[in-house]
């Protein structure tokens, strides 16, 4: 009896799955219809003609899918290689062919937000500089619209502000976030105590210091927050 109920399992289970595909053929030949059509009138004998090429193709579309997930794969990896020989700009050329297939991927942006970056570094020219190090900061900052939890890109934000652009006092809002994800971060919270003590937030700054003497585990950390307390003691 149990062999028999597997069985009708098994056979229920393929014709659930065997009618899948029809339907959703039936739901790609409509939308392909109604890029093709012409006015406001239907033609079912039109949508049919689509959905026999579809079923037609269907080898042939689900190949052309692998291969597309594949090939940015390829690029994935070719950028990372790329940067490990720090050829940067051979790495933005293949993160961006990567973004070409998946944009939507967060981490290609943020990789390729620092391969613009440390190319940016390597250019004699202001303007070239400037221009790229604008194309790292809208990387970064479409890689966190795109995943909020990410923190990468937060802290290599703040950095390119501080370091880079010159625009130190943006930077507090994304260390700040980065900060309530990755909580034991201790070269993170010297930098985020550093800028609000150029802020003037002298009290907050010191907060920052006394957090990274509880949970840091590493002594030149803890000696350098040391050091700036006494910095801010001494001011006030």
């Amino acid at each position: 009896m149990k062999k028999i109920l597997i069985a009708v399992g098994v056979l229920a289970l393929a014709v659930a799955l065997s009618s899948c595909k029809p339907m959703r053929n039936n739901e790609l030949a409509e939308r392909v219809y109604e890029i093709e059509k012409v006015g406001d009138a239907e033609e079912p004998e039109k949508i049919r003609e689509i959905r026999k090429d579809i079923n037609r193709w269907e080898d042939e579309l689900n190949d052309a899918i692998t291969a597309g997930k594949n090939t940015a794969r390829y690029y994935r990896v070719l950028g990372m290689k790329f940067m490990d020989y720090e050829m940067y700009g051979p790495a933005v050329d293949s993160f961006s062919r990567a973004l070409e297939i998946t944009s939507g991927d967060s981490r290609m942006y943020y990789y390729r937000g620092v391969a613009v970056s440390r190319l940016a570094i390597t250019r004699s020219s202001a303007e070239e500089r400037l221009e790229e190090l604008e194309q790292a900061e809208a990387d970064y900052l479409r890689a966190i619209s795109l995943d909020a939890r990410y923190t990468a890109p937060y802290y290599s934000l703040a950095i390119l502000y501080i370091y880079e652009l010159n625009r130190a006092f943006e930077a507090e809002p994304y260390l700040e976030q980065y900060l309530k994800i990755e909580r034991s971060d201790g070269r993170a919270l010297l930098l985020y105590g550093q800028l609000l003590e150029q802020m003037g937030m002298g009290e907050k700054a010191m907060e920052q210091y006394n957090r990274l003497l509880t949970i840091s585990g590493f002594s030149g950390e803890k000696e350098q927050a040391r050091q700036y307390l006494d910095r801010i003691r001494e001011a006030f």
